[in-house]
């Protein structure tokens, strides 16, 4: 490559006219007398129309009213808090049922049970709950979720994370 070098060539100059203009305040009420002047001020500054001799528009308006007390809110918050701690204590007559006739505690934690093991046979111990059909068809309605049944049976016992799952001290029954 060479070394020479391009001069940059200089700005052209502007063509008269091109550039923006500086704003001027303009006064709308330029050229008209004293008397024309004051009426047009005086029609801005008055209030509308439809307001006129009303007496609501010079009155103050009212306070605002006051702010809600904090305190309901407080107990409001206070009774949720005590809804979910019975919530997990609330259990069904179907889950009592499994807990006393198909599970008994394990003395060591080698013994304890996988969460699932548990709930299948919750699942089919409630499907046989009953011995007439009505009481058939209650303990279908009766039948909680995983997730309810996990609430309720940490209302009784703690679980325990373990790589293959969650495991709670208990043990099934021979047959259940």
């Amino acid at each position: 490559m060479s070394d020479i070098e391009f001069p940059i060539p200089p700005r052209p100059k502007p063509k008269p006219g091109s550039l923006a203009l500086r704003k001027k305040k303009v006064d709308p009420l330029e050229g008209l007398g004293d008397n024309a002047r004051a009426i047009i001020t005086a029609a801005w500054d008055a209030p509308p129309p439809w307001i006129e001799g009303d007496e609501e528009w010079d009155e103050p308006l009212p306070p605002s009213p006051a702010k809600p007390s904090t305190t309901n809110l407080k107990k409001l918050k206070a009774a949720r808090k005590k809804v979910e701690e019975y919530s997990a204590v609330l259990r069904t007559d179907a889950f009592d049922d499994w807990v006393r006739r198909c599970t008994e505690t394990a003395g060591e934690p080698r013994e304890w049970t996988r969460a699932a093991l548990l709930y299948d046979s919750y699942l089919r111990h409630a499907r046989k709950y009953g011995a007439n059909r009505p009481a058939k068809r209650l303990a279908k309605e009766e039948l909680a979720t995983e997730t309810a049944w996990g609430k309720m049976m940490g209302s009784l016992f703690g679980k325990k994370r373990r790589r293959a799952g969650q495991y709670y001290p208990l043990r099934l029954k021979q047959g259940a």
